[in-house]
């Protein structure tokens, strides 16, 4: 897993490390994010039993898992093949063992050799590359991470999972006259998953999330365990007279901003002290030219290019991370922080996105709102509890 260079470096942290937190009469393995480079916190961690377990493929930075965390299922090995979201995994899910690896190569009998006592998983989830199917993508039907969805069945069969749960963007119900949908549950299906027949859309704005992302869920199940129901809202809409008013009202986006700093562009930092002491992670503020911050402040709410389109203080369109940049704030002449963008998307205050700030905008605006996770997992939850 460590490239040569990097090797003594981690040995010593590692050292350091196991003075701290090993040498309980038992190690805190289930709490430390860096159980992936230890062969004790692995095999510990997976060995889990009488709790619904999750395999967690094409994690990113851990939205889908966070869900399920959420939800009551403990997360006992996620993949990621691109480092910075892996590390971003490890450490807002300490106690996760975190392989970099491409879900391509990656196979049941591998994942047990590296976590020895893994056990068959209560479910399989997963949310392969979007780019493809995307609006803001390529859209191309040549595009080979369009298939990546073949390997989820195949890993989930090979583990004995009981569920599998894929999640992915409605793009990829027709991308230039091909559909996809069909593909990915005959794959289910294939290996052996019992499944709806049309994934579930989840609108996040009826789940608490100032923003009109869809997402689509399939869902696979063993015989015996039924089909979960589709997650009912949790919020209702500012826009819906037709939803049901006794839930909360989804908040909105400018609610969500409201009480975190003012900033200038280039202003802010990675961990910004405010004078009352608080600290905002992630608090970075894109530099901008003054050309650039002039051409910022004509564009209206709701208006511009899809690289600098102004967000609207309701609630927000899908977050696109173009030219590795956030959309414009929407009163601020600058783009939006990688914070901002993790309210909007509903992450807690406390997850830290890892790697240079040019890496951080993607490994938000392609992850999944949590909440939308959530519900699809406490349906799940239930079936499995009621087989």
């Amino acid at each position: 897993m460590v490239p040569k260079k990097d090797r003594p470096g981690l040995v010593r942290h590692l050292m350091i490390h196991s003075r701290v937190a090993c040498t309980d009469p038992e190690p805190r393995c289930a709490s430390c994010p860096l159980v992936s480079f230890c062969e004790t916190g692995r095999s510990r961690v997976a060995s889990q039993r009488g709790v619904h377990t999750a395999v967690d493929l094409f994690g990113g930075a851990g939205a889908l898992g966070l869900g399920f965390k959420r939800a009551g299922f403990s997360i006992v090995a996620a993949v990621e093949i691109e480092r910075n979201a892996a590390q971003t995994y490890r450490l807002n899910h300490p106690g996760v063992p975190v392989l970099e690896a491409s879900v391509e190569k990656v196979t049941a009998d591998g994942l047990r050799t590296w976590l020895p006592n893994l056990m068959a998983p209560a479910t399989v989830i997963a949310g392969p590359p979007c780019q493809g199917y995307s609006a803001a993508g390529s859209r191309d039907v040549d595009d080979q991470r369009n298939l990546l969805f073949r390997h989820v069945g195949r890993i989930a069969r090979q583990l004995g999972a009981r569920s599998v749960v894929v999640e992915n963007v409605p793009g990829l119900r027709r991308v230039n006259g091909f559909t996809y949908t069909d593909k990915i549950t005959f794959s289910l299906q294939r290996c052996g998953y019992r499944t709806w027949k049309q994934p579930v859309a989840l609108r996040a704005s009826d789940f608490g999330v100032p923003q009109n992302r869809q997402r689509l869920f399939f869902v696979g199940v063993k015989r015996g365990i039924d089909l979960p129901e589709s997650p009912p809202p949790t919020h209702t809409r500012p826009d819906d007279s037709a939803s049901d008013s006794s839930l909360p009202q989804t908040p909105s986006l400018a609610e969500r901003l409201e009480d975190l700093p003012r900033l200038e562009p280039g202003a802010g930092a990675e961990r910004l002290r405010l004078p009352n002491g608080q600290v905002v992670l992630n608090s970075q503020a894109m530099a901008h030219s003054p050309r650039v911050v002039e051409k910022i402040r004509a564009i209206p709410a709701g208006g511009g290019p899809i690289s600098y389109r102004r967000l609207e203080s309701d609630s927000a369109r899908t977050l696109v991370a173009g030219h590795r940049a956030l959309p414009v704030h929407p009163e601020q002449h600058r783009t939006i922080t990688v914070r901002e963008a993790a309210r909007i998307q509903g992450f807690p205050d406390e997850y830290f996105f890892c790697g240079p700030r040019s890496t951080q905008p993607l490994q938000v605006a392609n992850a999944v709102p949590p909440a939308l996770s959530e519900a699809i997992a406490r349906q799940l939850l239930e079936s499995l509890d009621a087989a």
